[in-house]
């Protein structure tokens, strides 16, 4: 059986590695990101509607973020640029109602308890990043630098925070698997 926490593991890489260099596109564009994502959704074990939402969220960022690559790929700034932060304001709502999904798809509190923190931990650094990185232009230029280095060590703290959670649910799914098919042996 598919582990679904393996595809929201490679959907936040794809989303938070931005591998373009020297004037390249991306190497693991966002997209694919955010079909993992909506495959890993689909994998769940639930039957919410926080589900169906949350799949059908993945799919319209999926679509949107394809097109603001292909205006990178392109070389068009302002809707590229404008496009980058609409859509990183839009995966922090995203990663909302996916914290809400995972919040309620478990009959395991001690899980549910780390679910709720690290939605918290992840909310708090990316809403700071996010503003910080909003109000970076009305900072003197030679503190440009320093804000933008702030935002992204905060993006870097919260994506290390739910890694580290996926990996907690993916043991969690795995073990529960395994007692599944030991039960029907």
């Amino acid at each position: 059986m598919k582990n679904p926490y393996d595809y929201l593991f490679n959907g936040m890489g794809f989303i938070f590695i931005d591998l373009s260099a020297f004037g390249l596109p991306d190497i693991l564009p966002d997209f694919i990101g955010y079909l993992s994502f909506a495959y890993g959704i689909h994998l769940l074990p639930s039957f919410h509607n926080l589900k169906r939402w949350s799949k059908n969220f993945a799919i319209i960022l999926m679509i949107m973020s394809f097109f603001v690559e292909l205006a990178r790929w392109l070389g068009y700034k302002v809707p590229g640029e404008i496009g980058i932060d609409f859509m990183q304001f839009l995966f922090i709502v995203f990663m909302y109602w996916v914290f809400q999904l995972l919040l309620h798809i478990h009959n395991n509190k001690p899980l549910e308890a780390k679910t709720f923190k690290t939605y918290q931990k992840f909310m708090a650094f990316m809403l700071c990043g996010f503003v910080i990185q909003a109000f970076s232009i009305n900072v003197d230029t030679s503190m440009r630098e320093i804000t933008h280095f702030i935002d992204s060590l905060l993006q870097v703290f919260s994506y290390f925070f739910v890694i580290f959670y996926y990996r907690t649910c993916h043991k969690y799914y795995k073990e529960l698997n395994e007692k599944k098919v030991h039960s029907l042996e």
